[in-house]
């Protein structure tokens, strides 16, 4: 390894993904303000950065994303991080296009004025199609309660909801724009881990009307039907090569490095990789817990968390169509089916309508989104072709005619992000003061606790740069 006296420091990061490659960058970056010296080790198993992740294709002269990496919400990290890099000029800016509600009597649009699915004016709700009249009586006399006697913390997202609205909104109208944002039905989840702005507000005892006005105005990130996206002129695999290419000689590319297992050594730890061993400070671990439990073999705490954790897995479809094989009306975006309407399908996503340079192409790009996980995991016992031909015949169901399409892709990935129950929160702070104290200088981030997107997800690389730099005496 690579030591040079006692005042460098070693790091090593195991996993080349995009929290993996994050955390480098942003060790990397800041350490440049304070001349902090270390090195770092990304060692990755496969011969390229997220070879399993990002998937692409090539259409005529254009590369597409065919997996979930689609879109980037103005204002939050991910967009600064582009800025940062100079790829501003690669962002390409969404189309104003509309949510629709897809229900057995046709298209419902939804209201304007929301936040998280939350609907911040009575009378849009009211005008709104998607309520029958008895549903808007309802809806007029049970708006908002209050959640004086609750204990927000101990809230799932359905609870929180329910006792602050009606059941027939949170049913009909914020469930299922929830499931399709967060990738799955999130009623059962923690609503502290999953949207700590709006719970941290409520639990301050405000009036939830006022604070969700006021999150509103402020365009809050989390915010998931208002405001414009942006989309990378090249795919998300790209992005990670770019944040590659701006490393410092501080950062040592590993590229095609089985780790064995690992060892704790004193104040250090030894990583076995292709018949030699490392020894490092720091070690960061951003694989998937599956890759790693093994070299926690003997650690019966460890092994229980990650062993009994809740995970999500979703899949999605890419179809490309000739433009005459797809009829769609130009200015919807997103058809959200809710529960009962649909056996499979959770959204669909019409990337022609939203990225003009998509539209100018003469093809109809639509992105199929299985995400409620029983209808996941019938498919996942499908082969890619099978599960083709049914999500092929409910958008027919939605469209009527609808030719074969030109091409299709298939992206599935198990256990894709964890469940964030309160039982998750209480065991997830025993484990981290376990860690703290029997494995000072280890982290684990990114797959196996990384939340639902890719904002957090860099989010959290970038805090964890922080703290490591800090702690570097």
């Amino acid at each position: 390894s690579k030591i040079e006296g006692n005042i460098m420091k070693n790091i090593a990061i195991i996993g080349g993904d995009l929290s993996g490659v994050s955390c480098a960058y942003f060790l990397d970056k800041f350490s440049g303000a304070n001349s902090k010296k270390f090195n770092i080790d990304l060692i990755e198993k496969d011969l390229e950065f997220a070879n399993d992740k990002f998937g692409k294709f090539q259409y005529g002269q254009e590369i597409y994303d065919n997996g979930w990496h689609n879109s980037i919400n103005e204002q939050g990290v991910l967009f600064y991080l582009m800025i940062e890099l100079g790829l501003h000029r690669y962002l390409i800016q969404s189309g104003l296009t509309k949510k629709v509600f897809y229900t057995n009597e046709g298209i419902k649009y939804l209201p304007d004025k929301m936040l998280y699915g939350y609907p911040l004016d009575k009378k849009e709700i009211l005008l709104s199609d998607i309520f029958t009249f008895k549903e808007k009586l309802s809806v007029l006399y049970n708006m908002h309660n209050t959640l004086e006697d609750e204990n927000v913390e101990k809230l799932t997202v359905e609870e929180f909801f329910k006792a602050n609205i009606n059941e027939h909104i949170y049913i009909k109208l914020i469930e299922p724009l929830l499931t399709s944002h967060y990738g799955s039905d999130v009623s059962k989840q923690n609503m502290v881990s999953l949207m700590p702005e709006l719970s941290f507000l409520t639990i301050q005892k405000e009036d939830i009307n006022k604070i969700l006005e006021d999150m509103y105005n402020r365009r809050v990130i989390d915010n998931i039907t208002v405001g414009r996206e942006y989309r990378l002129k090249f795919t998300l695999k790209s992005f990670i090569e770019t944040l590659e290419s701006n490393f410092s000689g501080k950062v040592f590319l590993e590229f095609n490095r089985d780790v064995e297992k690992i060892e704790k050594k004193g104040e250090k730890y030894l990583v076995y990789s292709n018949g030699s061993i490392y020894q490092y400070d720091y070690l960061i671990l951003t694989l998937n817990q599956k890759n790693f439990l093994p070299w926690f073999s003997q650690d019966e705490t460890i092994k229980d968390f990650f062993e009994n954790m809740a995970y999500v897995s979703n899949i999605v479809l890419t179809f490309v169509y000739r433009r005459d094989e797809l009829h769609i009306n130009r200015e919807i975006g997103e058809i959200i089916f809710p529960k009962e309407e649909s056996e499979y399908l959770t959204k669909l996503e019409y990337i022609s309508n939203k990225w003009i340079d998509v539209k100018m192409s003469g093809i109809q790009i639509v992105r199929a989104y299985i995400n409620r996980q029983e209808a996941v995991k019938k498919l996942l016992k499908k082969t890619d072709k099978e599960i083709q031909n049914i999500i092929e015949e409910e958008i027919r169901t939605v469209h009527g005619y609808v030719g074969k399409p030109e091409r299709c892709y298939v992206s599935k990935v198990e256990d894709n992000y964890r469940i964030g129950c309160e039982k998750y929160n209480k065991k997830i702070d025993v484990l981290s003061n376990y860690l703290a104290k029997e494995y000072p200088n280890l982290y684990i981030i990114g797959k196996s606790k990384k939340a639902t997107n890719l904002e957090n997800t860099i989010l959290e690389a970038k805090e964890t740069a922080k703290e490591i730099l800090e702690s570097i005496k």
